[in-house]
């Protein structure tokens, strides 16, 4: 009985995945996902994007709309390069998870199924492809290795996140873990923005204040501070990081 319920439970997963591709809570997830991919960290692509791929697929949010959004928000800050990167990438993540079986999770976790060493595999694989194509230095390995394992680092972050970005408006309550993470997760988006004025005001801060605000009024002054300190370490940022970091966090 038990084996026949979780027959039925991986199969709702996997139909999950590729349906639902235009329902309503799923449009900020799209948004966000867009945004993402225009920040990185001085990759060819937005590792950002993969990361955040990574957590759809893994909590069951439709990925065929991310991935096309993604793809969109790649090529505008990359180019063609940095859009092929990213399709490669997420090509060989499908392929690994069709021959490497994932693990399922319990259904109560926002990680429905732990995919964190397909990620890790297909960053550092599109890295290793593109030294050997080009030539490297003991550097560039250790940037590709860097930059293999900040994906899988954020793939955790926004996996258990993810959540709060659909059911932001319903009435449930979140983990204070959850909350941080979604702030972080906006935090890095609205650096899509760049250093873009309106009007004499930058949009990248009023947003950040604008994320500080909402998460407070609805979940508490806690959270509020907390969100708060984050958003800050994550603007300020880029000064600590210099050029390394793409956008103007």
């Amino acid at each position: 009985m038990y084996q026949s319920e979780n027959v039925i439970e991986k199969e709702n997963h996997k139909t999950n995945i590729f349906s639902n591709v235009f329902a309503i809570k799923n449009v900020v997830v799209y948004i966000i996902s867009f945004m993402l991919s225009m920040v990185g960290l001085g990759g060819e692509f937005s590792i950002f994007s993969i990361s955040m791929l990574g957590a759809c697929m893994a909590s069951s949010v439709p990925v065929l709309g991310v991935i096309m959004v993604s793809l969109i928000g790649n090529l505008i800050k990359y180019g063609v390069g940095g859009a092929l990167g990213y399709f490669l990438t997420t090509l060989v993540l499908v392929v690994a998870l069709f021959i490497f079986k994932p693990v399922y999770n319990e259904q109560e976790k926002n990680e429905k199924i732990k995919i964190g060493k397909h990620i890790l595999f297909s960053i550092l694989a599109i890295q290793i492809v593109k030294l050997a194509m080009s030539g490297f230095t003991i550097y560039d390995v250790l940037s590709s290795i860097t930059i293999a394992i900040i994906g899988l680092v954020f793939y955790k972050i926004f996996v258990n996140s993810a959540i709060v970005l659909q059911d932001f408006w319903t009435r449930r309550a979140f983990t204070i873990e959850e909350l941080i993470g979604a702030s972080l997760i906006l935090a890095i988006s609205v650096g899509a923005f760049g250093d873009t004025n309106l009007f004499g005001f930058n949009i990248k801060n009023i947003l950040s204040i604008l994320i500080v605000m909402i998460l407070g009024w609805k979940n508490g002054i806690l959270v509020g501070t907390t969100t708060g300190v984050t958003i800050g370490i994550t603007i300020r940022s880029h000064h600590w990081f210099g050029t390394n970091y793409d956008s103007s966090l």
